[in-house]
């Protein structure tokens, strides 16, 4: 058995026993009768209730992973699909990064560009009217781009 799935085992006891103890705890009861209850709850434990419990989810774990085996062998295409599919995600996000990074640059070379070029017309101090700062802007990038 794996040691992940041991440890989810040991958590899943541990988990059950600080469920019944809060229950317990928040349960209207009196104190005498709460620390019977507790102290009856700790002898069950005491007693092997837990070591079943872990011996039963120890043997499903078995029943399970046989299970698996036997459905990786009756359908073994499944596990080659899994793997094309993961060959080909990992090459489509490369793809992706590669045609991020190739976009970025432009739009960074392209930004350079129009901060170059709006830049002389800022540093005139002249006042102009929205539209024409857009006409001058686009005379601007048409003749930078002949």
């Amino acid at each position: 058995m794996s040691k992940k799935s041991s440890g989810f085992l040991a958590g899943a006891v541990i988990g059950g026993v600080a469920a019944a103890t809060a229950a317990l705890l928040l349960a209207p009861t009196s104190g005498k009768k709460l620390r019977k209850d507790l102290l009856e709850q700790l002898d069950d434990l005491s007693d092997g209730k837990a070591s079943e419990l872990v011996d039963l989810a120890q043997e499903k774990g078995v029943e399970l992973g046989e299970l698996a085996k036997e459905k990786t062998a009756e359908y073994p295409w499944v596990g080659e699909q899994i793997s094309q599919l993961k060959d080909d995600s990992s090459e489509l996000l490369d793809n992706f990064k590669n045609q991020t990074q190739t976009l970025s640059e432009g739009f960074q070379t392209n930004s350079d560009k129009l901060k170059s070029t709006v830049k002389p017309i800022v540093e005139d101090d002249i006042v102009l009217s929205t539209d024409d700062i857009a006409d001058d802007v686009t005379e601007a990038i048409e003749d930078r781009q002949k």
